[in-house]
């Protein structure tokens, strides 16, 4: 999965028909982050764990990438990695029912993929929090804290992603990388 949508994003990246993208989960989540199966075989395998992890590296690192405006638009939850990637994007509209959680740490398991996309947008103390102690972060919680750049009711949710990817792809596809290098740098 983790491999088509890496795909999907590069290819509608280099697409001159793609204006920009909207970023959502099917169904009633954004995400509901890693198989904690996989990754516990994963953890015995060096070799497949490395590989996993440039892999989501590579998936985390895509969206900033891509030049295309990338919103997601988070419905329900989005956690671990899922909650990670939502923030890579360059705006978040969440549903007002929707949360992001980083439980790894409830799962005995480092961030350690996931935790420098929130220390992009977060200072030390309040990352800690959330990657400690693995809570849910309300939509209002999100926008506070800058994590989020809309809430917008669900029912509207992908039409309002929508409207600010619209509104974002004014600019050529160059003009928008450079953008994403100003914002990111």
């Amino acid at each position: 999965m983790i491999e088509a949508l890496l795909a999907a994003l590069q290819g509608a990246g280099s697409d001159h028909s793609v204006a920009a993208i909207v970023l959502a989960g099917a169904g009633g989540s954004f995400s509901a982050g890693a198989d904690l199966a996989e990754m516990r075989e994963l953890a015995v395998d060096p070799a497949a764990r490395e590989a996993r992890s440039a892999l989501t590296v590579a998936l985390l690192d895509a969206p900033a990438r891509v030049p295309r405006p990338v919103i997601a638009a988070v419905q329900g939850a989005a956690m671990g990695a899922g909650a990670s990637l939502a923030l890579a994007c360059d705006a978040v509209v969440m549903a007002g029912d929707a949360r992001l959680a980083w439980p790894e740490a409830r799962h005995a398991m480092l961030p350690r993929l996931v935790a420098p996309v929130l220390l992009r947008h977060l200072g030390p103390k309040t990352a800690f929090d959330l990657l400690a102690t693995g809570r849910d972060v309300s939509a209002g919680e999100a926008l506070t804290l800058g994590l989020a750049t809309r809430i917008a009711p669900a029912d509207t949710l992908e039409d309002e992603a929508c409207a600010l990817a619209a509104a974002a792809a004014l600019l050529p596809p160059e003009a928008m990388l450079e953008l994403k290098r100003m914002v990111h740098a």
